[in-house]
Order: C-alpha cells, then sequence, then structure tokens
C-alpha cells in the first residue's frame, strides 16, 4: 500500500494531503553485529530522530546488548565494540519506550528493508511486533530521480552538501531526515 504519493512534484501525505515537512516524522537508523537479521545477527545501536519543519524535535538513541558478539566486519564499519554494548539495555527493555516514541508518525530510513528486518525480528524476539507506521524509503526515492551516481547515504549526502559523519545510528537517521526534504523540494521535482 502506498502511503506517500507524489502530487505537483511534492511528497504529500494523504490523510493530511499537507506536504511531509509540516507533519512530525521519525527518521530512524539502526547498527548492527552483521549484514542478516535471518543469519541471527542483532541490533547493537539505534536512532529514533523526531523532524518538524526540518528540525529534530525529539530522539531516542541507545546502544543495544545484542546478547551475541559484534562480528570483527561490522565493528570495522560502525566503530561499535562488544565492550561498548555489554552494560547497554536488550531491545526487549527498550521495545516499551520505542513503540511509544513513535506513536503513529511516518518513519524514514535509508534502505527500509534493511533496517525494518532488523527492527521486525527484534520486536518478534522481545515477544512484540513492530508497528505499521507509514514508511518512507529516501533510498527509493533518491533512485527515482536519476540524479545521484551512487545511491549510498554519504554519498547522496555529499552530493548535497548535507554535512554529516556516518555509520552510526544517529547520524545516519540525521541524514536521512535531511535528506527526505532535499528529495521533496517545496517547488521541484523530487
Amino acid at each position: 500500500m502506498r502511503v506517500f504519493y507524489i502530487s505537483g512534484g511534492t511528497l504529500r501525505y494523504p490523510t493530511n494531503r499537507g506536504r511531509i515537512a509540516e507533519i512530525p516524522y521519525v527518521a530512524a537508523d539502526v547498527e548492527t553485529t552483521g549484514l542478516s537479521a535471518a543469519d541471527g545477527h542483532r541490533v547493537c545501536e539505534f536512532a529514533l530522530l523526531r523532524f518538524l519543519r526540518g528540525t529534530v524535535i525529539d530522539s531516542l538513541v541507545s546502544l543495544v546488548n545484542p546478547l551475541r558478539p559484534i562480528d570483527p566486519g561490522a565493528s570495522a564499519v560502525n566503530g561499535i565494540t562488544d565492550e561498548m554494548v555489554a552494560v547497554a539495555p536488550t531491545f526487549a527493555d527498550l521495545l516499551p519506550r520505542i513503540l511509544d516514541f513513535l506513536a503513529d508518525d511516518p518513519l524514514v530510513f535509508h534502505n527500509a528493508p534493511f533496517d525494518l528486518s532488523f527492527l521486525r525480528s527484534e520486536a518478534r524476539i522481545a515477544g512484540g511486533s513492530w508497528p505499521g507506521n507509514p514508511v518512507i524509503d529516501t533510498l527509493t526515492l533518491a533512485r527515482r530521480t536519476g540524479r545521484f551516481r551512487s545511491h549510498s547515504l554519504p554519498n547522496i549526502c555529499r552530493e548535497l552538501g548535507i554535512g554529516c559523519t556516518f555509520h552510526r545510528a544517529e547520524a545516519d537517521a540525521w541524514a536521512a531526515g535531511k535528506l527526505l526534504l532535499h528529495l521533496s523540494p517545496p517547488d521541484g521535482n523530487p
């Protein structure tokens, strides 16, 4: 089901027919112990940043004890070590706060299928379920533009002048939240 659509060159939210920038949305990102939730890898950090009119107005960010070792390759990318997460809360401990924070706001990811596969798996392991909030994938939107040589979050952000460090959950969520605004300009085609 499509919950966001392009109208007159602008990304719109159908329930209020308003521009996405005019409603609160939560940009989200996870860092993981490896590349596949199906292979038993887990979340070791998450970030949820609530944006309104391009500004972060609230956040929920935490390291997560994945209850398994972090693969060396994953640690080399995200810089998160087993020692850093050893005393962090588990995802099951954090799930009630996460669900409360999300409410029914739209969620913004860069490469949503990756993050959602982990979040759904973690919620299931915790004995719950991931909510059905509307989802916007900035990777899909960026590909539609045909403007970018590479569709990785760091490369797109560099091309657009969105300054940020990458490969930690909070920085990547911030970049995705800002990128959404660039891909849905008020007077141009996304």
